[in-house]
Parts: structure tokens; C-alpha cells; sequence
């Protein structure tokens, strides 16, 4: 890793078990990401963006299985950790924000129980009233008003939705968030201030942001930096 890297990652493979055998969706692919850059990864559809984005995190789990590679992020190897100290590492310095942000809020929980439940999960030092006081002065940051979130995860748009996910990363004092197609679900004006919001939070927090999508126009808007998969399962580069 050279001293600007923050995730270095080095021939990593996934493969998906099948009835007709294994399928690798991602094939020896290496690259880097840099501290507080917006590294854009761009593809077409079925080339295994979004495997690569779990792989980095280990989140995948049976059928499919990482099958090689080296994950170096901020010195550590994440391959070595066993999965008690990865579960830190999740959400404690690496966020995710998916393409639809109900897969991961509770539709039973209100939006402040859902931040100040991941804060204290993390932090256990941390007391429930610190807790409520961080996510309410993220939430404000954001722009989500102190009221919303009393609400559940249906009540909100899909872009408020995406300012949770962010929030919940921030929250965690996250270093690296990858957001998966946050904005597919996103009419054009929404997209817009979402994208406007990524800049703002790198600029302000010093994050770095692995943007993962199908829309060049999009990465080609706020993207320090550009990488690109392609071909089909099995013939990634």
C-alpha cells in the first residue's frame, strides 16, 4: 500500500456455487482507493459490481465465497480477521449504502432507535443519551429534520432513505462508505442533491467514497477518479 491508500485491494475472486457449477462473478481483479477521494466503479449490468462491493466488506455468504485475493484496508488485512472482528469492521469503519435502503432499516424501528441502536452496538461505552444527541446533530447535517426521525423507514422517500444510511455510516465515524447504485431508485432532481451531498460530506468529514454504478453520467459528475469492470461472469477485468 503506498501512503494515500486506504484499501488496497489485490487479485481478489468470488465465485457462486451452482447445480451447474461454479461461477466466478469476479475474476482476479485489483485496484486501489485512495483517502478521501470519490473512486467511481462503473460497469454494465451482470459484471459483478455489486459482488465486488460485498466481497470488499466479506459479506457474501453460501452460495457464493471469495476465492482469492488480498483485502488491505488502512494496514489490516481483512482477510485474516475472523468474522467477530469483521462485524466491527462493518458499519465501525466501513459503511455501505445499498441500492434500496429498506433492505437494510428495520420497518419496525423508528429511524432514531434504528441510529442510536448501531451507535451503541459499536460503542457500548457509549450511553443512550450520547447516542440520540450524535444522531440527532447527523440527521440535522444531512437535512433531516429532528421530528422525521420519530417516523418509520415507509414514511420517508427514497433519498431520505439514502440520508439514513449515510448517517448511520457518519455516525460510526466510518472511513470508507461504498454506495451501491444509491441512485437508481432516484428521480433526476433527488439524484442531483444526493450527489451534491456526496460532495459535501467528503469535503466536509474527509471521507472517502467507492461509488458503484451503471450511469457514466453520474461518475463522470463527481468522480475523482475512474475504474471499470466488464464482460460477463467469469471474463471480469
Amino acid at each position: 500500500m503506498t501512503a494515500e491508500s486506504l484499501f488496497s485491494i489485490r487479485n481478489l475472486s468470488v465465485e457462486y456455487h451452482t447445480r451447474g457449477g461454479d461461477v466466478r462473478a469476479v475474476d482476479d481483479v485489483s485496484f486501489e482507493i485512495r483517502r478521501g477521494e470519490i473512486l467511481g466503479l462503473v460497469g454494465e449490468s451482470a459484471c459483478g459490481k455489486s459482488t465486488l462491493g460485498k466481497g470488499l466488506m466479506r459479506l457474501h455468504r453460501v452460495p457464493a465465497r471469495i476465492t482469492g485475493g488480498t483485502l488491505l484496508f488502512d494496514g489490516r488485512d481483512l482477510m485474516s480477521l475472523d468474522e467477530d472482528e469483521m462485524r466491527m469492521v462493518r458499519g465501525g469503519e466501513i459503511g455501505m449504502v445499498f441500492q434500496d435502503p429498506m433492505t437494510s432499516l428495520n420497518p419496525v424501528q423508528r429511524i432514531i432507535e434504528h441510529l442510536t441502536e448501531t451507535i451503541l452496538a459499536h460503542e457500548p461505552d457509549t450511553s443512550e443519551e450520547q447516542a440520540k444527541k450524535r444522531a440527532d446533530e447527523l440527521a440535522e447535517k444531512l437535512g433531516i429534520r429532528a421530528e422525521r426521525l420519530k417516523e418509520y423507514p415507509h414514511q420517508m422517500s427514497g433519498g431520505m432513505r439514502q440520508r439514513v444510511m449515510i448517517s448511520l455510516a457518519l455516525a460510526l465515524r466510518a472511513k470508507l462508505v461504498i454506495a451501491d447504485e444509491p441512485t437508481t431508485s432516484l428521480d433526476v432532481i433527488v439524484e442531483a442533491k444526493f450527489l451534491d451531498l456526496l460532495r459535501e460530506l467528503r469535503q466536509e468529514f474527509g471521507l472517502t467514497i467507492l461509488l458503484i454504478t451503471h450511469n457514466i453520467g453520474v461518475v463522470a459528475e463527481v468522480s475523482d477518479r475512474v475504474a471499470v469492470m466488464y464482460a460477463a461472469p467469469g471474463r471480469n477485468r
